[in-house]
């Protein structure tokens, strides 16, 4: 890793001692001048949960070493690019940056023309990278699932009231803005959070009833267990994904966007074949179409003045990366952070 030096773009750099072991911090980018690649010039990079795994040198995001990780990105673009000027605020989303390629947590980043779209207005840099991937994960959740209910179906149900949605790790990034996106389509929402304290952050956004996981779970071990959720969006993983399948009703649908509380899977083909409910996976880093990222950022564009008055924000500096990594890790993070490449020291986002 070579020591940063004050006439060259840097950033937060990941790689390897000579002994082998990872290694990382403030230093000079490593090569990332592509051929057509596009430089963007950096003012904002959204802080993930695959950041806080590249950070460490995670062989599953990290593909490469050296690496500058952030996934995406918001600053101007230094030259013309396509239908783009020179100048234009942009956005730089998946397209393996922070993972294949250098990511965001730097003062400039080079990247291919598909990853570009233009930040809507409405929108300072900052507050697109509070919103960021996990932003559009969100968006393409609840898309994803409103298509994937059997609403025919559900019309032919007794039910007193529509039953409510579930989301569950709400106290992360992904889960308040899911929260706030789901409420906002006109459903309710139960928001379900293993952190205290987060009751009024969470109804604020939209939640009708904030709860534990022994609260919004079942605690039998049924291979089925009463409907409680039409739909949900688990940003977990592992035995809490399980627990929900087990407990949405007939013809509705999971989302499955997290894997902090496990990658294994343990369930049943019950929830499938007995109940036809629907689970569906969500990778917003693969979106497929410049268009389609812009309508999803568009829709984020509207959904933030209702949201920025609560949404807990950290802006923080390049410095600054690697405890927030270690505490991304370790799920001591509520919201989202923002790092902004030229910042010295961390503070509060309103």
């Amino acid at each position: 890793m070579t020591t940063k030096q004050s006439d060259e773009p840097y950033g937060w750099v990941v790689d390897r001692d000579p002994d082998g072991a990872v290694q990382s911090g403030v230093a000079s980018l490593p090569d990332s001048h592509h051929e057509g690649f596009v430089c963007i010039d950096v003012e904002a990079a959204g802080f993930n949960y695959k950041d806080a795994l590249a950070c460490d040198g995670h062989p599953g995001v990290a593909r490469t070493l050296p690496l500058v990780p952030g996934i995406d990105t918001a600053g101007t673009l230094r030259s013309t690019c396509e239908a783009f000027a020179a100048g234009t605020p942009v956005v730089a989303t998946g397209n393996g940056l922070g993972e294949k390629i250098q990511g965001g947590f730097a003062t400039e980043v080079w990247v291919p023309p598909s990853a570009i779209i233009q930040r809507p207005e409405s929108l300072s840099a900052t507050a697109a990278m509070a919103m960021g991937t996990a932003g559009l994960t969100a968006m393409l959740a609840v898309e994803r699932l409103r298509a994937a209910i059997d609403w025919d179906f559900q019309s032919r149900l007794q039910h007193d009231e529509p039953l409510p949605w579930l989301v569950t790790g709400a106290s992360g990034g992904v889960g308040m803005l899911a929260v706030a996106a789901i409420a906002l389509a006109g459903f309710r929402v139960i928001a379900c959070t293993r952190k205290e304290g987060l009751g009024d952050v969470l109804t604020s956004l939209g939640a009708s009833a904030v709860q534990s996981p022994q609260q919004a779970l079942p605690a039998d071990k049924k291979q089925l267990s009463s409907a409680r959720y039409l739909g949900a969006v688990d940003t977990v993983g592992g035995n809490v994904l399980a627990s929900v399948l087990r407990v949405v009703a007939p013809g509705g649908a999971v989302a499955s966007i997290g894997n902090a509380g496990g990658v294994e899977l343990q369930t049943t083909v019950y929830p499938f074949i007995l109940r036809g409910i629907t689970l569906a996976g969500i990778d917003a880093s693969g979106l497929p179409s410049r268009e389609k990222r812009a309508q999803l950022w568009a829709r984020l564009a509207m959904l933030w003045p209702l949201v920025s008055g609560f949404f807990p924000v950290q802006t923080i500096g390049l410095k600054e990366i690697g405890e927030w990594a270690s505490r991304m890790r370790a799920g001591r993070i509520v919201g989202r952070a923002v790092v902004l490449p030229e910042k010295q020291a961390a503070g509060v986002h309103a």
